[in-house]
């Protein structure tokens, strides 16, 4: 059997924390009612890029797509592709590679989305 190397283990231990932490997370919010709220809108009302979104994961755990994307129409398109991402960073990292420069731009492209959603959604108020 093939050795994992470095940043593929870190990249599946990441896989596996964040999971352990989403479905605890989950748990606590359904059997206490408890969640953290968004700190960007307690404290300027604006919504981020990001608000709705453990509703918005509360949702997917329940198969409630319908909602789940009318917390957060971004988040739950991009969503996939920033978990991606991710483990693509946590792997080249791992490994002590550099990341080629069309993922720099894959990277400024999702944060140039994310910023022109914060805005569009507190003109429109989605």
């Amino acid at each position: 059997m093939k050795k994992l190397s470095r940043g593929a283990r870190h990249s599946i231990i990441l896989l596996v924390v964040t999971l352990i932490a989403g479905i605890g997370y989950y748990l606590l919010i359904k059997n206490t009612g408890f969640s953290f709220g968004c700190a960007i809108r307690q404290l300027s009302g604006f919504k981020c890029p990001s608000c709705g979104i453990t509703h918005m994961f509360t949702s997917l755990f329940q198969l409630d797509f319908a909602s789940a994307f009318r917390y957060n129409p971004l988040m739950f398109i991009m969503w996939p592709f920033v978990g991606i991402e991710v483990l693509y960073v946590t792997y080249m990292g791992g490994n002590s590679r550099e990341l080629p420069k069309w993922n720099y731009a894959v990277i400024y492209v999702m944060v140039g989305i994310s910023i022109l959603f914060g805005i569009i959604r507190n003109v429109v108020n989605i």
